[in-house]
């Protein structure tokens, strides 16, 4: 089956109805309370303050390196939750929240492994010019969904899946699809900001609105990585039916 855009958005969409009451408290625990750490970590910082645009990336480095520590567990709990909502679809249902946990964690070192080479080609085709990097991106999305539908053949086959599934125009689909997405959230963080600061301009008390805004931040963030990861589970079913799935 090919994939379509529309197709994927509607099937990702009867994909969560489906498991709606075991993904929210995966989200909430590995997705929303890192995402919530990284912010307050950014705001008792004080980044990016008055850096100059010529001076950011400086800036950045130096955030990352004087935490360290803090950014790299946020970072292995965003990915343990990726990878759990992978195995929560792609490993039959039925599953209760705690094997569903224990198997992945059995197996995140390999997926770890795959997280991390993707992100490697990314940002090395990024480094040369967009497009390369889009495309890294695209035809290596899909291959954590294969990881996890089949672990037994391995992280390179799971590579080789995830490049035959996104071939063609497919992988311009995956950016799209992706892009709708974290579109979406950037929209509601604009928007929720703009309804805090009417709330603010109500309440009186800033530091209340300040707090209400990294919550509801995190929130969106939270949802808006559980949307990309059925995505990816939608797309590789479209692409891999006859998978066992």
């Amino acid at each position: 089956m090919t994939l379509s855009l529309a197709g994927v958005l509607a099937d990702a969409r009867t994909l969560w109805r489906g498991e709606r009451e075991l993904l929210l408290p995966i989200a909430g625990v590995f997705f929303v309370l890192p995402m919530l750490g990284i912010i307050l970590l950014l705001a008792s910082s004080g980044f990016p303050g008055d850096v100059p645009p010529e001076k950011l990336r400086e800036a950045v480095m130096a955030f990352y390196a004087a935490n360290l520590l803090p950014i790299l567990l946020a970072n292995l709990a965003i990915d343990f939750g990726t990878f759990a909502l992978l195995n929560l679809y792609l490993q039959g249902g039925g599953r209760t929240l705690g094997e569903v946990l224990a198997l992945t964690l059995r197996r995140l070192l390999p997926w770890l492994a795959i997280d991390i080479v993707a992100a490697l080609l990314f940002s090395f085709g990024s480094s040369l010019l967009l497009l390369p990097g889009l495309f890294a991106f695209g035809r290596t999305w899909l291959a954590g969904p294969a990881f996890a539908a089949a672990p037994e053949r391995g992280v390179i086959e799971a590579f080789r899946q995830g490049w035959r599934s996104s071939a063609g125009f497919g992988w311009i689909v995956l950016l799209a699809a992706a892009g709708f997405v974290l579109l979406g959230a950037m929209m509601l963080v604009v928007v929720s900001t703009g309804l805090l600061a009417g709330l603010g301009a109500a309440v009186g008390d800033e530091r209340i609105v300040v707090a209400i805004g990294y919550v509801v931040t995190a929130l969106i963030g939270g949802f808006a990585w559980s949307v990309l990861a059925v995505l990816r589970v939608a797309a590789y079913l479209r692409t891999a039916p006859k998978q066992g799935m």
